[in-house]
């Protein structure tokens, strides 16, 4: 991916970053806010000592702690 793509979730945006990793595999990073105003952090999302095989699968991944976030803190 190229950039990064926005979603909305329970109302909150969400921008999903993916990048290839070297030599194989990709990471992906998130950032939450409700308006424009806001100047949020990235989060990286890790696998557990590894990379994801796909960018789909690290956009999945960033996407379901995203909404775990939202959720917990009603981001």
């Amino acid at each position: 991916m190229d950039g990064f793509v926005r979603h909305q979730i329970e109302g909150a945006s969400v921008d999903i970053d993916v990048v290839p990793m070297k030599p194989h595999g990709f990471c992906a990073r998130f950032r939450i806010f409700r308006d424009a105003a806001d100047q949020p952090e990235w989060h990286n999302v890790h696998v557990s000592g590894s990379v994801f095989d796909t960018a789909e699968e690290a956009e999945e991944a960033a996407r379901s702690m995203a909404l775990e976030k939202v959720l917990a803190r009603g981001l």
